[in-house]
């Protein structure tokens, strides 16, 4: 028998970032009544907001992996979103740029990769080509990528959010869910905050960010992983931005390298770097150290460029499941994988999380 404070819907969505509202929005075109539980006060508020808001084309991740399906998937979708709802995007494109002949190698195993992958309009371009293009990058060789881009990622989330509005669901701010156990063929989420209850539903969708792998573990998954949470500080250049284009080095093992970002105004960007920390925060380390990494990083490629014009931005923090970002994939335990019926899991949802973000919600709700 119901409690007066308890209520009951057919799913319930946990987490209000980008993922979860895209999930949210896709099973309530299948028609499906959804909530989104949320525990902050506003909806977005952590990695899908503490970003590049760069749309990948997929050139990184392996052949088959859950990250390269869905972010090459995520890639048309989003700019098809974009261009149906007036959402501001650039397709700047970018080079992953390298000064050395010797790494040449490198930059062509990263081309049949993505090749592999079924990106498009991707190839190299020598020097003399490239300073036409590009007259402030230091380079002999770049790996253009013409299906790059960047998105307003808040307006953005604005539109799923409104989808799932229109669409009779609904998203509840400040109701962090604290646990949950499967009854029958139902799930009971006791849910805290200034107005505490106990939800009941069939479905559930686990995209709490960072909180996903410890709330599973409370549902009942076993043998989940740790999660890596890795921190990423971000630098902006007081300048106008010299380049046509995004500009990347080659990626190394916990990330993809400081590399040049921009919004919708221009603004230069430089980030992030890679620091695995015990818990996430946002507070920016400000240290010696760290602004002249970052100026040794940028002056390998930056032609020109001025340190003192460097200025402390923002930081953001991902969170993945392996150490090393190249063979860390999305993690996505329906109830075949975990033997709990009514459950989907989903964690590790790091970059390209964001390009992704359509594609994912799709392949969860078409398999529900």
């Amino acid at each position: 028998m119901m409690k007066k404070n308890d209520f009951s819907c057919e799913c319930i969505v946990i987490g209000g970032g980008i993922i979860g509202l895209a999930v949210a929005a896709a099973l309530s075109q299948k028609g499906i009544e959804v909530i989104v539980l949320e525990a902050e006060d506003l909806t977005i508020q952590h990695a899908s907001s503490h970003n590049s808001e760069v749309i990948h084309s997929g050139i990184y991740y392996q052949a088959n992996s859950l990250k390269a399906k869905l972010c090459i998937e995520g890639n048309h979708l989003l700019y098809s979103h974009c261009k149906k709802l007036g959402i501001d995007y650039k397709k700047v494109g970018k080079f992953i740029a390298v000064d050395h002949f010797k790494e040449i190698h490198t930059l062509e195993k990263l081309l049949l990769n993505a090749e592999n992958n079924g990106v498009e309009e991707i190839f190299i371009i020598e020097e003399k080509d490239l300073l036409k293009i590009e007259p402030f990058l230091i380079a002999k060789l770049g790996l253009f990528s013409g299906t790059t881009g960047i998105i307003d990622s808040h307006a953005f989330a604005i539109s799923l959010e409104a989808a799932i509005e229109q669409l009779g669901s609904h998203i509840i701010t400040g109701s962090p869910v604290i646990n949950g156990v499967q009854s029958g063929k139902r799930w009971n989420l006791e849910i805290g905050g200034l107005s505490p209850c106990i939800v009941h539903c069939d479905l559930v969708i686990n995209a709490a960010g960072f909180n996903a792998i410890k709330l599973a573990q409370k549902f009942g998954i076993k043998d989940l992983p740790d999660p890596i949470f890795v921190k990423g500080h971000y630098y902006k250049y007081h300048a106008k931005n010299p380049f046509k284009h995004l500009i990347y080095p080659l990626p190394h093992k916990h990330g993809l390298g400081i590399h040049t970002s921009t919004d919708m105004a221009n603004t230069l960007r430089f980030g992030p770097d890679a620091e695995i920390i015990k818990k996430p925060n946002y507070m920016f380390s400000s240290n010696k150290k760290r602004a002249e990494k970052f100026s040794e990083s940028i002056s390998i490629y930056f032609r020109g460029f001025n340190q003192d014009l460097l200025e402390q931005d923002f930081c953001g923090v991902r969170v993945r499941l392996k150490e090393d970002h190249n063979s860390s994939d999305f993690s996505i335990l329906f109830p075949e994988h975990h033997g709990l019926d009514g459950l989907v899991n989903l964690a590790g949802i790091e970059s390209p999380g964001l390009t992704a973000s359509l594609a994912l919600a799709n392949y969860v709700a078409d398999r529900l």
